[in-house]
């Protein structure tokens, strides 16, 4: 994601549409198929395709297309409109995205191996934050005009931007069995200083539905207007979710980085218009108040003086987003406690068990 958010995203669509429109129109598709499914050795050519269509989801290049697929969609064709007064009801909502768990991504279980989770995750974290950021990742990379990151002297930083991950843990609670579907809830949990968390929830497909839809799927080449019908409002507290139904649960955390500079995750989501309007204001990064870090930022909260109760009823202020945020927070703390584990590596400071080779290398 955070190599991939630098790239001419227009130019790579374009480019990759040229290439296969023109590749195409050298083929004979009628003489393809024939030879492939007629003739000596059409059998063993059947079965290889049969086994590669059976487990499309794991062939080589296939990640790159699902993120890039979720890339794009946000961030070229299909960008969300969200009246500016409704955006941050919006700001801890879901995404929803559908997937299945093939044969190749089994165990000898035949259950979904625990590594597979980490790829899956790759797609839909792709599709949050490219969908709830995208106003703010044009903006971000466009800081010279932008401004939203001075120097000391007040000058725009420059520097190429990037979203990067900074750690993943997962909780396992019910194994997802071979080509069953599922769903992955994911959606903002909360930031502090230096991270903005964001959470996970596999889920078997079909046993929970949401109040409504904000944003629709949309198309490739042209987006659709805000549900009016969405008004962000959580689900009636006897639609409690039944624990059986949800598979695992992942946090992930990412960094948002310009040149060596943190940026502030509050200046991402005000740029992105997801914030609402706060007395004093959110984090800046304008130089001169100190907001503009360095390349290592300490983890965890500001003391946060103005914070106040939520406010009663469904708007979404300010009170309501920072006790929302600091809610998130006392689960994200674990996980930022978590980085003093790179502190127990031994090293050389103690012997070792044994040294094996994985496969060949």
């Amino acid at each position: 994601m955070a190599s991939a958010t630098r790239l001419p995203l227009k130019s790579i669509a374009f480019t990759t549409a040229l290439v296969v429109a023109a590749g195409s129109s050298r083929i004979n598709l009628r003489a393809l198929l024939t030879s492939t499914f007629t003739g000596p050795g059409s059998y063993s050519r059947i079965a290889a395709l049969l086994v590669v269509v059976a487990n499309l989801k794991n062939v080589p290049f296939a990640w790159h297309y699902r993120v890039f697929n979720a890339i794009l969609r946000h961030c070229v064709f299909c960008k969300r409109i969200i009246p500016p007064e409704l955006a941050p009801s919006t700001l801890f909502l879901p995404v929803i995205t559908s997937s299945r768990s093939p044969l190749s991504e089994c165990d000898y279980n035949f259950h979904k191996s625990n590594s597979t989770y980490f790829s899956d995750l790759d797609v839909t974290r792709s599709h949050l934050v490219c969908c709830l950021l995208q106003p703010g990742i044009a903006r971000l990379h466009h800081n010279a005009q932008e401004k939203l990151v001075l120097d000391a002297q007040g000058n725009p930083v420059l520097g190429r931007w990037g979203i990067m991950l900074g750690g993943v843990q997962c909780s396992f609670k019910r194994e997802i069995g071979i080509y069953e579907p599922f769903e992955m809830w994911t959606r903002m949990l909360c930031w502090d200083r230096k991270w903005l968390y964001v959470v996970t929830h596999f889920v078997k497909k079909g046993t929970v539905r949401p109040r409504s839809y904000i944003l629709t799927d949309g198309s490739w080449f042209g987006s659709k207007p805000y549900d009016v019908k969405g008004d962000g409002k959580a689900a009636p507290e006897e639609e409690d979710v039944d624990e059986k139904n949800i598979f695992a649960s992942a946090v992930s955390k990412y960094v948002v980085k310009l040149g060596r500079l943190t940026v502030h995750p509050e200046v991402l989501l005000a740029a992105s218009g997801m914030l609402p309007e706060r007395p004093g204001g959110w984090a800046t990064m304008n130089g001169n108040s100190g907001d503009s870090t360095p390349e290592i930022v300490e983890a965890g909260a500001d003391a946060d003086a103005d914070a106040a109760p939520a406010s009663s009823g469904d708007e979404w202020d300010w009170k309501r987003i920072v006790a929302q945020n600091e809610r998130g927070l006392k689960f994200a703390e674990h996980l930022a406690a978590l980085d003093g584990l790179h502190h127990e590596f031994s090293g050389s400071k103690a012997p070792a068990l044994g040294r094996y080779r994985d496969f060949i290398f």
